[in-house]
C-alpha cells in the first residue's frame, strides 16, 4: 500500500493538481490497497501458524479502514463527526487548537497593523498613488528576503491547512493571504525635497531605503496637497505575494507581485484656513 501511495505522490507531481485533489486520490488509492490488507488478515486466519499474524493485520485493517473514513468525510464532503481524534493527537503532539482558532481569525481579518506610527482615525487618512524605479523595486524585495529572514513576516498561512484556508475564503470571499493580508511595515518615514515625496522603509531606521515616489495623495497632485496640507505617512502596508482562491477543485495558488501601499494623514496648513494650531 506504502509503495502504491508512494508511485501515486511521484506521478500527481508532475501535474499542477491543488492538494485536496491529491487528498482525494491518496483516500481512494488508501481505501482500494487496504481490502489487500484485509485480504491477507482472512488468509493467515486460516492457518495455525499464522492466526496471530492474521489477528495483527485485521488490527491494522481496523485502524487504516478508520483513518481513511476520517478522509472520506474530509475531502468529499464539508462534514465533520465526533468520532475524530484529530484534535486530540494534535494535542498529544503538542499542537494549539486555540492558536490555530486565533490564526484563522487573523487571516479572516486582513490588515495586519503594526507599526507605532502614531493614532489617526480613518477619515484622516487618504489613499496615494506611487511610481517606482527598478532600484526601487530592488530595495522592495531586498526589504522583503530581510523582513522574512527576520521573522517579521511569514508566508505559511498562519500554519493553518487548506481546510482551515478555504472556511477563510469562504467567510472573506477573497484570496487568502500566504501572509495573513496587507503588513504594516516596521518603520517607515517621509522623504520631502521641494515637491518630492518619497516613501521610505526598513527594518528600523537604520537601514531605511528608497520604495516609490508619490505622484498623488488623494485626488490631488502631490505638488498641490502639499501646498495646502500638512502631511504625515499615517500607514505603509505590504502586500501580495502567494494567495490561494476557492477554484471548482479545490484551493488554487496564484502568486502576485509585491508592492507598498501607502495612506497619508493630512491637516489643513494654517495660512490655507486661516487658522493657527
Amino acid at each position: 500500500m506504502l509503495t502504491a501511495l508512494d508511485l501515486l505522490n511521484r506521478f500527481l507531481g508532475y501535474f499542477n493538481i491543488q492538494d485536496k485533489a491529491k487528498g482525494k486520490a491518496f483516500t481512494v488509492v488508501a481505501g482500494v490497497a487496504n481490502f489487500y490488507v484485509l485480504y491477507l488478515a482472512i488468509r493467515s486466519l486460516r492457518y495455525a501458524g499464522y492466526r496471530i499474524q492474521g489477528v495483527l493485520f485485521l488490527l491494522l485493517f481496523i485502524v487504516l479502514l478508520y483513518f481513511i473514513a476520517l478522509n472520506v468525510l474530509y475531502y468529499f464532503t464539508n462534514k465533520t463527526t465526533k468520532l475524530d481524534i484529530s484534535p486530540l493527537i494534535e494535542k498529544r503532539l503538542g499542537g494549539n487548537p486555540e492558536r490555530m482558532k486565533a490564526a484563522e481569525a487573523a487571516l479572516t481579518k486582513g490588515h495586519q497593523i503594526g507599526a507605532a506610527s502614531g493614532v489617526f482615525a480613518q477619515q484622516e487618512l487618504l489613499p496615494t498613488v506611487l511610481t517606482t524605479t527598478p532600484k526601487q523595486q530592488e530595495n522592495l524585495a531586498n526589504l522583503i528576503q530581510l523582513l522574512t529572514t527576520a521573522g517579521t513576516i511569514t508566508t505559511n498561512y498562519q500554519g493553518l491547512d487548506a481546510h482551515a484556508i478555504q472556511r477563510v475564503a469562504q467567510k472573506t470571499h477573497k484570496p487568502v493571504s500566504a501572509m495573513g493580508g496587507p503588513v504594516e511595515l516596521p518603520y517607515y518615514r517621509l522623504d520631502i525635497q521641494g515637491d518630492q515625496v518619497q516613501v521610505l522603509g526598513g527594518l528600523n531606521a537604520l537601514n531605511a531605503v528608497s520604495l516609490g515616489d508619490v505622484t498623488q495623495v488623494g485626488l490631488m497632485p502631490v505638488k498641490a496637497a502639499l501646498k495646502d496640507y500638512q502631511l504625515a505617512a499615517g500607514h505603509v502596508f505590504l502586500q501580495g505575494g502567494e494567495h490561494q482562491r476557492p477554484g471548482r477543485h479545490g484551493l488554487l495558488k496564484e502568486n502576485h507581485p509585491y508592492e507598498i501601499v501607502v495612506q497619508f494623514a493630512y491637516s489643513p496648513r494654517a495660512d490655507v484656513t486661516g487658522q493657527q494650531n
